[in-house]
């Protein structure tokens, strides 16, 4: 029989002080095993209001964004304002290998636990900040959403059609994004820490890792070709052809960049349709070649998609090394036979009276599992394990604590 292999992430433990934009970085270092303690304030932090909800029912343990960020954390409440909360928090710090926050640049240092503090007494410990605009420069306090680091960033500039308003990304993406980067930059301190000694301040701006994450959207486009890219409907700026096209049942998408991928696909326009037009040498090489013809394009390429369905168009596109997907609902996502067959969902049973479907691994590691340890926390599920059981405090204190408000 196999030893069970341990996971990547397996005995370092992470304080998280987090709202959207962290915390899909915790989520992903505690499925990564991690032990992710999620540190909110007492009656629970403000993203558990965050719809949709469980039945469409609001309550602070039926969010279903706070549900799947909050995977495999446990949970305990503090108020890091008041003098007891921060000397409990410094506790914590000091055996933990990682804290991760959101707050507005210098508010921890303002409390007493800025980072130089903190590795005092923890020098090994890393500091993941995720703020609108990083620790430092001119714009380090102004405010951020998820729509601003998007606009600033690029991603809004090239989305949508030309002449309609503004158009926002799905699923808060710069979040998500800025999570990510959060993440991988954190591990890359870990690792360093483990073999220096030495831990630091990880500065993560949302609105830079927006500009920086895509040569679509950010900077690259321009430094690699001297092009500004322009909102184009579906389309990408930087992949002619590319966009949605109808089917006999639904839409597809499609990118093509490289110049055998346009062959291959004007070859199989010529086959189907007839059309001569389509291999003209003037469309072939790289996509620059087809940008002032994109319109036209799109026309022959229509012809060709709405002859067949979408599995057809998908399913033959995949033969002939075509970049075409489908563009599925939620439910047909839900239901698609390819993450069925990569056991991608997953059940979790929540809080003991609920199974709910949930997205599952979004890699698979070769060495060390992932895995969903436990379902979301309530609110203040783990107050007695933490601090009575890890740090010592004996009942009455931790009576006393919950009584004026410090957990």
């Amino acid at each position: 029989m196999a030893a069970q292999r341990e996971s990547a992430l397996k005995g370092r433990r992470v304080l998280e002080l987090a709202d959207e934009k962290g915390a899909y970085c915790g989520k992903l270092l505690a499925d990564m095993g991690a032990d992710v303690v999620k540190i909110e304030p007492p009656g629970g932090d403000p993203t558990r209001h965050v719809p949709p909800f469980w039945h469409d029912e609001p309550h602070p343990d039926r969010s279903l964004f706070f549900l799947y960020m909050n995977t495999s954390k446990r949970g305990v409440t503090l108020d890091i304002t008041r003098p007891e909360g921060q000397a409990l928090f410094r506790r914590l710090a000091s055996a933990a290998d990682l804290v991760l926050e959101t707050l507005p640049p210098g508010y921890l240092g303002s409390l007493g636990l800025g980072y130089e503090t903190l590795r005092e007494a923890n020098p090994g410990l890393v500091l993941t900040s995720i703020t609108g605009f990083g620790q430092t420069g001119p714009h380090k306090h102004f405010k951020c959403a998820d729509i601003v680091a998007s606009a600033v960033g690029g991603a809004m500039y090239v989305t949508g059609e030309e002449d309609d308003p503004p158009v926002t990304l799905a699923g808060s993406q710069a979040y998500v994004m800025a999570s990510t980067f959060a993440a991988a930059s954190s591990m890359m301190a870990l690792y360093r820490s483990s073999i220096s000694g030495e831990g630091q301040h990880v500065d993560i701006s949302v609105e830079e890792t927006t500009a920086s994450v895509t040569h679509i959207c950010g900077v690259g486009k321009w430094l690699d070709d001297g092009i500004i890219p322009r909102r184009s409907g579906t389309g990408l700026f930087a992949s002619v052809p590319s966009g949605t096209y109808p089917c006999k049942d639904g839409m597809v998408y499609l990118m093509i960049n490289r110049p055998l991928h346009w062959k291959a696909l004007a070859g199989w326009i010529n086959e189907t349709t007839g059309n001569e037009e389509v291999l003209n040498p003037i469309f072939e090489g790289p996509s620059s070649n087809r940008q002032a013809y994109r319109d036209l394009l799109d026309v022959y390429i229509s012809d060709l998609t709405c002859q067949f369905s979408v599995d057809e168009v998908y399913h033959e596109g995949q033969r002939r090394h075509i970049a075409f997907t489908p563009v599925n609902t939620a439910s047909a996502a839900a239901q698609d036979p390819h993450l069925a067959a990569r056991n991608y969902f997953i059940e979790v049973t929540d809080l003991g009276e609920r199974s709910l479907r949930y997205p599952g691994a979004p890699y698979r590691h070769s060495e060390t599992p992932w895995d969903i340890q436990r379902p979301a926390p309530s609110v203040g599920q783990h107050n007695g394990e933490v601090y009575r059981t890890e740090l010592g405090v004996g009942g009455d204190d931790l009576r006393a604590l919950e009584e004026s408000g410090i957990i």
